[in-house]
């Protein structure tokens, strides 16, 4: 009990972070959710920057410590994100194909743990809110599977909406709970 109680009054000195959190979710859910297809290029241009920058990074890095016995595999990795990087800019509608089956297997796998968290912290923590959150997270994946490929082109935008918008949701719960929770000591 004295474990909840001091739970109970860190979240509460801190509640302000979870609405924040919150907000910026939810202004970003519905941003993506208007703009669907926009968001679906966005993320997969963003994710082709990133392995970029990824790949390039390594491929210096190996050349930076070729001496140490890795650097035949730093250098190959490297060179596959960045391949793979290029030809995501390249050829962004098959990227979008690629990134709405790897978006549907990590809601999936985002909502299992966010299931599995709610069950470690229950009932110490307002467990119901992540415990939706994951169920609506396993949703999403099991939709976009679904209709993959097809959808490709919108779908990773409108339900990353949608999941966004509901994860800022239960992130706006927490904080209220936790601002009130600290009023009843």
């Amino acid at each position: 009990m004295a474990k909840t109680k001091a739970l109970a009054e860190e979240l509460h000195m801190k509640w302000a972070w979870f609405f924040a959190l919150g907000m910026l979710l939810l202004l970003f859910g519905f941003a993506v959710i208007m703009f669907p297809v926009a968001g679906t290029f966005a993320v997969e241009i963003l994710f082709g920057i990133v392995l970029l920058v990824a790949g390039l990074t390594q491929v210096v890095l190996a050349f930076q410590a070729r001496r140490w016995g890795g650097f035949l595999f730093t250098f190959l990795a490297g060179l596959l994100y960045l391949v793979v990087g290029l030809l995501f800019l390249v050829y962004p509608l098959q990227g979008e194909i690629t990134l709405t089956l790897l978006l549907g297997l990590a809601l999936l796998i985002g909502g299992m743990f966010k299931i599995a968290l709610a069950f470690k912290i229950k009932p110490d923590v307002y467990w119901e809110w992540l415990t939706f959150d994951g169920l609506l997270s396993l949703l999403l994946g099991a939709l976009i599977l679904g209709g993959w490929p097809s959808d490709a082109i919108w779908v990773i935008g409108l339900l990353f909406g949608i999941d966004l918008l509901f994860s800022g949701l239960s992130q706006l719960m927490i904080g209220f709970a936790a601002k009130y929770a600290g009023h009843h000591k």
